[in-house]
């Protein structure tokens, strides 16, 4: 369990002119919910915050925010979700969601595959597919794992590792469907393009021994030779 400290402040102003200038600003708005608590709003600073998530590479945080104005001053919290903005990638909304140390959460926990590169199904020209990326859990927030681990260097290819395989730690459960796909191989699918012939090609193929004449178009000459002969006709 990562816990990181990340500051913040009770956010009262509220609107989308309010937050496109806190936004303006290097600040981010959010909004902190559960754990039977009233939700709070607060605010973060961006850099700090997506410092921290690039930093995480995958992992779970739990974030010990320090709120600057509030009654309980520091909440211990995970992140739901975060929207960015489609063109410049910033950070425009984030939701916590309140923990307990002693009250189980579900979380996404990442799924981390080895021995990918000594996979019998890929020696045998399959392809290891991750369907899942992360798998859904109910625990402790003492015992969440970094990371599912999964061993595919016996997989051969049709084989597939269910969410009912994976072999979670103790106290941990997976919520998901247990008949859901997790990694697989595939057999790989060979696509044959024809290739049409070149200009060359197709000359030396016309002027090789045997090869068919083509038709002459003789229409146009026929009418041709009709029209001269009724000329003579007519002198």
């Amino acid at each position: 369990m990562k816990k990181v400290p990340l500051t913040a402040k009770i956010r009262t102003a509220r609107g989308s002119s309010v937050s496109r200038r806190m936004r303006a600003d290097g600040v981010v708005p959010a909004e902190i919910y559960g754990h039977k608590a009233e939700n709070q709003s607060i605010e973060i600073v961006e850099k700090e915050f997506t410092k921290i998530l690039s930093s995480a590479k995958g992992e779970n945080i739990f974030f010990v925010l320090n709120i600057e104005g509030a009654k309980n001053g520091e909440v211990l919290a995970v992140v739901k979700e975060v929207q960015y903005d489609k063109i410049s990638n910033n950070v425009l909304h984030a939701d916590f969601h309140q923990v307990n140390m002693k009250e189980k959460i579900r979380i996404k926990v990442p799924v981390r595959v080895i021995n990918a590169d000594i996979c019998d199904g890929v020696k045998e020209g399959g392809v290891l597919q991750t369907v899942l990326r992360t798998v859904e859990v109910q625990c402790l927030p003492t015992e969440v794992p970094e990371a599912i681990q999964i061993d595919a260097e016996h997989l051969a290819i049709g084989s597939s590792v269910h969410v009912s395989d994976l072999k979670l730690p103790e106290g941990v459960k997976a919520v998901q469907s247990a008949g859901s796909v997790v990694v697989s191989v595939a057999q790989q699918m060979a696509e044959e393009v024809k290739a049409a012939p070149t200009a060359e090609a197709a000359a030396a193929a016309a002027a090789a021994p045997g090869a068919a004449a083509e038709p002459e178009v003789l229409t146009a000459k026929k009418k041709e030779e009709g029209a001269d002969a009724k000329a003579a006709e007519k002198k």
